[in-house]
C-alpha cells in the first residue's frame, strides 16, 4: 500500500501512526490534513497531529516507513 493511501485511511479513521523519516526522525500521531504545498512550495506532505493542537509536516518524499502505533506492525516501507 502506498504512503498516501495509508495516511489518508488513518486521517479519516483517526488512527495513530509512527512515521519514520530519512533525516528528521520519527513522528507519532494522527494524520490531520494534507499539507498541499503550504509549508514547502515544492513538496507534498501531511500535517501530523503530534500533540494537543500541535501539528508537524511530514513530506511524502522523506518517509522511510509507516507503522501502526498500537501493534508497531509495518504498514509500508520505502523500497
Amino acid at each position: 500500500m502506498a504512503f498516501v493511501d495509508i495516511l489518508d485511511d488513518a486521517m479519516y479513521s483517526r488512527i495513530k501512526l509512527i512515521v519514520e523519516t530519512k533525516d528528521r526522525g520519527v513522528f507519532t500521531g494522527i494524520p490531520h490534513s494534507v499539507d498541499d504545498f503550504e509549508t514547502d512550495d515544492e513538496r507534498l506532505g501531511y500535517f501530523i497531529e503530534v500533540g494537543d493542537h500541535l501539528l508537524s509536516s511530514v513530506y511524502l518524499d522523506e518517509i522511510v516507513e509507516i507503522k501502526d502505533s498500537e501493534t508497531e506492525a509495518v504498514l509500508s516501507k520505502a523500497v
